[in-house]
Protein backbone atom coordinates (compact mmCIF):
# COMPACT_ATOMS: atom_id res chain seq x y z
CA UNK A 1 0.00 0.00 0.00
CA UNK A 2 1.40 3.40 -1.01
CA UNK A 3 1.71 5.89 1.83
CA UNK A 4 2.29 9.65 1.56
CA UNK A 5 4.12 11.82 4.06
CA UNK A 6 6.24 14.92 4.45
CA UNK A 7 9.96 14.24 4.19
CA UNK A 8 12.56 15.08 6.83
CA UNK A 9 16.33 15.43 6.75
CA UNK A 10 16.80 11.71 7.32
CA UNK A 11 15.08 11.09 3.96
CA UNK A 12 17.28 13.42 1.91
CA UNK A 13 19.88 10.88 0.78
CA UNK A 14 17.21 8.37 -0.27
CA UNK A 15 15.26 11.11 -2.10
CA UNK A 16 18.37 12.22 -3.95
CA UNK A 17 19.25 8.63 -4.89
CA UNK A 18 15.70 8.18 -6.23
CA UNK A 19 16.08 11.35 -8.33
CA UNK A 20 19.42 10.19 -9.75
CA UNK A 21 17.98 6.77 -10.57
CA UNK A 22 14.97 8.19 -12.45
CA UNK A 23 16.96 10.83 -14.32
CA UNK A 24 20.19 8.82 -14.69
CA UNK A 25 21.92 11.86 -13.22
CA UNK A 26 24.47 12.55 -10.50
CA UNK A 27 22.99 15.35 -8.40
CA UNK A 28 25.05 15.59 -5.22
CA UNK A 29 23.63 15.83 -1.72
CA UNK A 30 25.24 19.29 -1.52
CA UNK A 31 23.21 20.39 -4.55
CA UNK A 32 20.07 18.93 -2.98
CA UNK A 33 20.59 20.81 0.28
CA UNK A 34 21.31 24.06 -1.56
CA UNK A 35 18.08 23.95 -3.54
CA UNK A 36 15.62 22.47 -1.07
CA UNK A 37 16.95 23.20 2.42
CA UNK A 38 18.84 26.50 2.32
CA UNK A 39 16.48 28.79 0.39
CA UNK A 40 16.33 32.07 2.39
CA UNK A 41 12.51 32.06 2.23
CA UNK A 42 12.42 28.73 4.06
CA UNK A 43 13.12 25.08 3.43
CA UNK A 44 10.99 23.21 0.92
CA UNK A 45 7.77 21.41 1.73
CA UNK A 46 8.76 18.01 0.41
CA UNK A 47 6.29 15.11 0.06
CA UNK A 48 7.29 11.53 -0.69
CA UNK A 49 5.27 8.46 -1.68
CA UNK A 50 6.48 5.14 -0.26
CA UNK A 51 5.63 1.52 -0.85
CA UNK A 52 7.06 -0.72 1.88
CA UNK A 53 9.51 2.04 2.87
CA UNK A 54 10.72 2.36 -0.72
CA UNK A 55 10.40 5.84 -2.27
CA UNK A 56 8.32 5.61 -5.43
CA UNK A 57 7.33 9.25 -5.91
CA UNK A 58 8.31 12.79 -4.90
CA UNK A 59 7.21 16.38 -5.23
CA UNK A 60 7.90 19.58 -3.37
CA UNK A 61 7.43 23.33 -3.38
CA UNK A 62 10.19 25.82 -2.67
CA UNK A 63 8.87 28.87 -0.76
CA UNK A 64 9.35 31.97 -2.92
CA UNK A 65 8.31 35.47 -1.87
CA UNK A 66 6.67 37.62 -4.53
CA UNK A 67 6.38 41.42 -4.29
CA UNK A 68 3.67 43.49 -5.96
CA UNK A 69 3.77 47.16 -6.93
CA UNK A 70 2.33 48.11 -3.51
CA UNK A 71 5.29 46.42 -1.84
CA UNK A 72 3.05 43.67 -0.47
CA UNK A 73 4.65 40.23 -0.04
CA UNK A 74 2.83 37.16 -1.34
CA UNK A 75 4.19 33.76 -0.32
CA UNK A 76 4.23 31.37 -3.27
CA UNK A 77 5.56 27.87 -3.80
CA UNK A 78 7.63 26.81 -6.80
CA UNK A 79 6.91 23.22 -7.80
CA UNK A 80 9.99 21.03 -8.31
CA UNK A 81 11.18 17.39 -8.21
CA UNK A 82 7.91 15.97 -9.56
CA UNK A 83 8.83 12.31 -10.05
CA UNK A 84 7.05 8.95 -10.11
CA UNK A 85 8.72 5.56 -10.44
CA UNK A 86 7.84 4.16 -13.92
CA UNK A 87 6.50 0.97 -12.30
CA UNK A 88 3.89 3.00 -10.40
CA UNK A 89 2.73 5.33 -13.15
CA UNK A 90 -0.99 5.19 -13.91
CA UNK A 91 -1.80 4.55 -10.22
CA UNK A 92 -2.62 8.17 -9.30
CA UNK A 93 0.61 8.62 -7.33
CA UNK A 94 1.25 11.98 -9.03
CA UNK A 95 -2.22 13.29 -8.11
CA UNK A 96 -2.19 11.93 -4.56
CA UNK A 97 1.17 13.54 -3.79
CA UNK A 98 -0.13 16.89 -5.00
CA UNK A 99 -3.30 16.69 -2.91
CA UNK A 100 -1.18 16.13 0.20
CA UNK A 101 1.07 18.99 -0.89
CA UNK A 102 -1.89 21.35 -1.44
CA UNK A 103 -3.04 20.86 2.16
CA UNK A 104 0.46 21.37 3.56
CA UNK A 105 0.94 24.53 1.49
CA UNK A 106 -2.32 26.01 2.76
CA UNK A 107 -1.29 25.29 6.36
CA UNK A 108 2.04 27.06 5.73
CA UNK A 109 0.49 30.20 4.23
CA UNK A 110 1.39 29.56 0.60
CA UNK A 111 -1.13 31.34 -1.62
CA UNK A 112 -0.18 30.04 -5.08
CA UNK A 113 1.88 27.21 -6.60
CA UNK A 114 3.68 27.71 -9.90
CA UNK A 115 6.41 26.10 -11.99
CA UNK A 116 7.56 25.23 -15.49
CA UNK A 117 6.81 21.98 -17.31
CA UNK A 118 6.27 20.41 -20.72
CA UNK A 119 3.73 17.96 -19.20
CA UNK A 120 0.65 20.18 -19.31
CA UNK A 121 -2.13 17.56 -19.25
CA UNK A 122 -1.64 16.13 -15.71
CA UNK A 123 -1.32 19.62 -14.24
CA UNK A 124 -4.56 20.72 -15.90
CA UNK A 125 -6.32 17.75 -14.25
CA UNK A 126 -5.16 19.11 -10.89
CA UNK A 127 -6.67 22.52 -11.60
CA UNK A 128 -3.54 24.31 -12.75
CA UNK A 129 -3.92 26.89 -15.51
CA UNK A 130 -1.41 27.27 -18.36
CA UNK A 131 -1.29 31.04 -18.90
CA UNK A 132 1.74 31.22 -21.24
CA UNK A 133 4.99 29.62 -22.40
CA UNK A 134 8.51 30.94 -22.16
CA UNK A 135 10.59 31.56 -25.28
CA UNK A 136 14.30 31.60 -25.97
CA UNK A 137 17.09 33.51 -27.66
CA UNK A 138 20.67 32.70 -28.58
CA UNK A 139 23.83 34.55 -29.59
CA UNK A 140 26.50 32.42 -31.28
CA UNK A 141 30.22 33.06 -31.02
CA UNK A 142 31.77 29.73 -32.10
CA UNK A 143 29.66 28.23 -34.91
CA UNK A 144 30.68 24.57 -34.79
CA UNK A 145 30.90 24.33 -31.00
CA UNK A 146 27.47 25.95 -30.71
CA UNK A 147 26.07 23.58 -33.31
CA UNK A 148 27.36 20.52 -31.44
CA UNK A 149 25.83 21.80 -28.22
CA UNK A 150 22.43 22.57 -29.74
CA UNK A 151 22.00 19.29 -31.62
CA UNK A 152 22.95 17.46 -28.43
CA UNK A 153 19.88 18.86 -26.67
CA UNK A 154 17.61 16.46 -28.55
CA UNK A 155 18.74 12.94 -29.48
CA UNK A 156 15.76 12.65 -31.85
CA UNK A 157 16.99 15.37 -34.22
CA UNK A 158 16.79 14.26 -37.85
CA UNK A 159 19.02 15.41 -40.72
CA UNK A 160 16.69 18.28 -41.62
CA UNK A 161 16.57 19.38 -37.97
CA UNK A 162 20.36 19.43 -37.82
CA UNK A 163 20.56 21.46 -41.02
CA UNK A 164 18.14 24.00 -39.58
CA UNK A 165 20.19 24.24 -36.38
CA UNK A 166 23.38 24.77 -38.37
CA UNK A 167 21.66 27.49 -40.39
CA UNK A 168 20.50 29.08 -37.13
CA UNK A 169 24.10 29.13 -35.87
CA UNK A 170 25.32 30.77 -39.09
CA UNK A 171 22.55 33.37 -38.95
CA UNK A 172 23.18 34.18 -35.30
CA UNK A 173 26.92 34.51 -35.89
CA UNK A 174 26.31 36.90 -38.77
CA UNK A 175 24.28 39.16 -36.45
CA UNK A 176 26.93 39.41 -33.71
CA UNK A 177 29.98 39.33 -35.98
CA UNK A 178 30.74 43.06 -35.82
CA UNK A 179 32.12 44.26 -32.50
CA UNK A 180 30.34 47.21 -30.90
CA UNK A 181 31.95 50.34 -29.56
CA UNK A 182 30.93 51.34 -26.05
CA UNK A 183 29.01 54.38 -27.20
CA UNK A 184 26.32 55.65 -24.83
CA UNK A 185 28.02 53.96 -21.85
CA UNK A 186 30.71 56.57 -21.11
CA UNK A 187 28.76 58.12 -18.23
CA UNK A 188 28.31 54.80 -16.43
CA UNK A 189 30.63 53.18 -13.93
CA UNK A 190 30.81 49.57 -15.11
CA UNK A 191 31.75 46.80 -12.72
CA UNK A 192 32.68 43.37 -13.98
CA UNK A 193 32.99 40.18 -11.92
CA UNK A 194 31.93 41.75 -8.64
CA UNK A 195 29.08 40.17 -6.70
CA UNK A 196 25.99 42.38 -6.80
CA UNK A 197 23.34 41.61 -4.21
CA UNK A 198 22.11 45.10 -3.30
CA UNK A 199 19.74 47.44 -5.10
CA UNK A 200 18.12 44.79 -7.31
CA UNK A 201 14.60 45.09 -5.89
CA UNK A 202 14.79 48.88 -6.36
CA UNK A 203 16.00 48.40 -9.93
CA UNK A 204 13.05 46.14 -10.76
CA UNK A 205 10.61 48.31 -8.81
CA UNK A 206 11.45 51.33 -10.99
CA UNK A 207 9.56 49.55 -13.78
CA UNK A 208 6.42 48.78 -11.80
CA UNK A 209 4.61 52.12 -11.90
CA UNK A 210 3.01 51.26 -15.24
CA UNK A 211 1.15 48.95 -15.23
CA UNK A 212 0.70 48.79 -11.48
CA UNK A 213 -0.39 45.14 -11.48
CA UNK A 214 3.09 43.74 -12.19
CA UNK A 215 4.81 41.64 -9.52
CA UNK A 216 8.16 39.87 -9.24
CA UNK A 217 10.31 37.51 -7.17
CA UNK A 218 11.74 39.30 -4.15
CA UNK A 219 15.45 39.57 -4.83
CA UNK A 220 16.77 40.47 -1.42
CA UNK A 221 20.47 40.35 -0.63
CA UNK A 222 20.09 36.88 0.90
CA UNK A 223 18.07 35.55 -2.03
CA UNK A 224 20.52 36.87 -4.63
CA UNK A 225 23.51 35.44 -2.80
CA UNK A 226 21.80 32.04 -2.43
CA UNK A 227 20.36 31.85 -5.94
CA UNK A 228 23.43 33.10 -7.84
CA UNK A 229 26.67 33.27 -5.91
CA UNK A 230 26.27 30.29 -3.56
CA UNK A 231 24.82 28.11 -6.32
CA UNK A 232 26.85 24.85 -6.50
CA UNK A 233 25.55 24.12 -10.02
CA UNK A 234 27.32 27.08 -11.61
CA UNK A 235 30.81 26.71 -13.05
CA UNK A 236 31.59 30.39 -13.69
CA UNK A 237 29.54 33.52 -12.97
CA UNK A 238 29.91 36.79 -14.87
CA UNK A 239 28.28 39.89 -13.37
CA UNK A 240 28.01 43.23 -15.19
CA UNK A 241 26.77 46.18 -13.15
CA UNK A 242 26.13 49.62 -14.60
CA UNK A 243 26.01 52.52 -12.10
CA UNK A 244 25.25 56.22 -12.57
CA UNK A 245 27.19 59.11 -11.00
CA UNK A 246 25.21 58.72 -7.79
CA UNK A 247 26.27 55.06 -7.56
CA UNK A 248 22.72 53.84 -8.16
CA UNK A 249 22.39 50.60 -10.11
CA UNK A 250 20.97 51.28 -13.59
CA UNK A 251 21.53 47.95 -15.30
CA UNK A 252 22.38 44.42 -14.22
CA UNK A 253 23.32 41.45 -16.38
CA UNK A 254 24.35 38.13 -14.80
CA UNK A 255 25.48 35.14 -16.85
CA UNK A 256 26.56 31.74 -15.61
CA UNK A 257 28.49 29.32 -17.79
CA UNK A 258 29.02 25.57 -17.78
CA UNK A 259 32.22 23.62 -18.33
CA UNK A 260 31.59 23.61 -22.08
CA UNK A 261 31.66 27.43 -22.10
CA UNK A 262 27.96 27.82 -22.84
CA UNK A 263 26.61 30.95 -21.15
CA UNK A 264 23.12 31.25 -19.66
CA UNK A 265 21.67 34.65 -18.84
CA UNK A 266 20.39 34.32 -15.30
CA UNK A 267 19.19 37.88 -15.08
CA UNK A 268 19.03 41.11 -17.06
CA UNK A 269 17.26 44.10 -15.56
CA UNK A 270 17.35 47.78 -16.49
CA UNK A 271 16.15 50.95 -14.80
CA UNK A 272 12.90 52.36 -16.16
CA UNK A 273 14.55 55.74 -16.82
CA UNK A 274 17.01 54.26 -19.34
CA UNK A 275 16.50 54.83 -23.03
CA UNK A 276 16.11 51.52 -24.87
CA UNK A 277 19.28 52.22 -26.87
CA UNK A 278 21.31 52.31 -23.65
CA UNK A 279 19.91 49.00 -22.42
CA UNK A 280 20.71 47.48 -25.83
CA UNK A 281 24.26 48.80 -25.61
CA UNK A 282 24.65 47.27 -22.15
CA UNK A 283 23.61 43.88 -23.53
CA UNK A 284 26.05 44.23 -26.42
CA UNK A 285 28.83 45.19 -23.99
CA UNK A 286 28.22 42.05 -21.92
CA UNK A 287 27.96 39.85 -25.03
CA UNK A 288 31.23 41.13 -26.51
CA UNK A 289 33.06 40.69 -23.21
CA UNK A 290 31.84 37.12 -22.82
CA UNK A 291 32.82 36.24 -26.37
CA UNK A 292 36.30 37.67 -25.72
CA UNK A 293 36.51 35.34 -22.71
CA UNK A 294 35.82 32.32 -24.92
CA UNK A 295 32.11 31.75 -24.29
CA UNK A 296 30.93 29.85 -27.38
CA UNK A 297 27.19 30.52 -27.10
CA UNK A 298 24.82 32.60 -24.97
CA UNK A 299 21.36 31.24 -24.24
CA UNK A 300 18.48 33.11 -22.67
CA UNK A 301 14.89 32.63 -21.54
CA UNK A 302 12.53 35.31 -22.84
CA UNK A 303 8.90 36.13 -22.15
CA UNK A 304 6.32 38.30 -23.88
CA UNK A 305 3.31 37.95 -21.57
CA UNK A 306 3.47 41.47 -20.13
CA UNK A 307 4.75 44.94 -21.04
CA UNK A 308 8.00 44.74 -19.06
CA UNK A 309 8.99 41.30 -20.33
CA UNK A 310 8.17 42.33 -23.92
CA UNK A 311 10.31 45.44 -23.51
CA UNK A 312 13.24 43.35 -22.31
CA UNK A 313 12.81 40.82 -25.14
CA UNK A 314 12.89 43.63 -27.67
CA UNK A 315 16.19 44.84 -26.19
CA UNK A 316 17.71 41.40 -26.75
CA UNK A 317 16.44 41.38 -30.32
CA UNK A 318 18.05 44.77 -30.98
CA UNK A 319 21.25 43.54 -29.32
CA UNK A 320 21.35 40.89 -32.10
CA UNK A 321 20.30 37.89 -30.03
CA UNK A 322 18.17 35.60 -32.22
CA UNK A 323 14.67 35.05 -30.86
CA UNK A 324 13.21 31.51 -30.89
CA UNK A 325 9.51 30.90 -30.28
CA UNK A 326 10.07 27.64 -28.49
CA UNK A 327 9.74 26.90 -24.80
CA UNK A 328 7.88 25.19 -21.97
CA UNK A 329 4.75 26.20 -20.09
CA UNK A 330 4.20 28.04 -16.85
CA UNK A 331 1.69 26.24 -14.62
CA UNK A 332 -0.24 28.23 -11.99
CA UNK A 333 -2.65 27.22 -9.23
CA UNK A 334 -4.09 29.58 -6.64
CA UNK A 335 -4.75 28.08 -3.21
CA UNK A 336 -6.23 31.22 -1.67
CA UNK A 337 -7.76 34.43 -2.95
CA UNK A 338 -4.97 36.66 -4.25
CA UNK A 339 -5.11 39.85 -6.25
CA UNK A 340 -2.46 39.00 -8.83
CA UNK A 341 -2.63 37.48 -12.30
CA UNK A 342 0.10 35.22 -13.74
CA UNK A 343 0.27 37.34 -16.90
CA UNK A 344 1.67 40.16 -14.74
CA UNK A 345 4.52 38.04 -13.35
CA UNK A 346 7.84 39.65 -14.33
CA UNK A 347 10.08 36.69 -15.08
CA UNK A 348 13.62 35.80 -16.06
CA UNK A 349 15.82 32.73 -15.75
CA UNK A 350 16.14 33.64 -12.06
CA UNK A 351 12.82 31.78 -11.71
CA UNK A 352 14.32 28.46 -12.82
CA UNK A 353 15.95 25.78 -10.67
CA UNK A 354 19.33 27.32 -11.30
CA UNK A 355 20.85 24.11 -12.61
CA UNK A 356 22.90 25.87 -15.30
Amino acid sequence: MVKYRIANKKDYKAINSFHNKIYSSNRTIKQFYWEFHYCPFGKSIYVIAEDKQKIIGTNCVIPIELIDSNNQIILSGKSEDTLVDPEYRGQNVFYNIYHVLFDLCKKNGIKVIWGFTSAKKPFKKLGFTIPFEHQQSIAVNKIFSSYRHLIGLNSKNKVLDKLKIFGLCLYSKSRVFIKNKNLLLEKYNITVQEQIVEGINDLIKSNLSNPSSLFYISQSNKFQKWRIYDNPNYHNIYTFGFYNDENILQGLIIINSDRNKVGYISQSTFHASLDESVAVRMLKFATDNLFDLGIILIRNWQFNHNVLNRKESECFNKANHVHLKKGISLVWKELDGIDIRPEMFYLSRIATQGLK
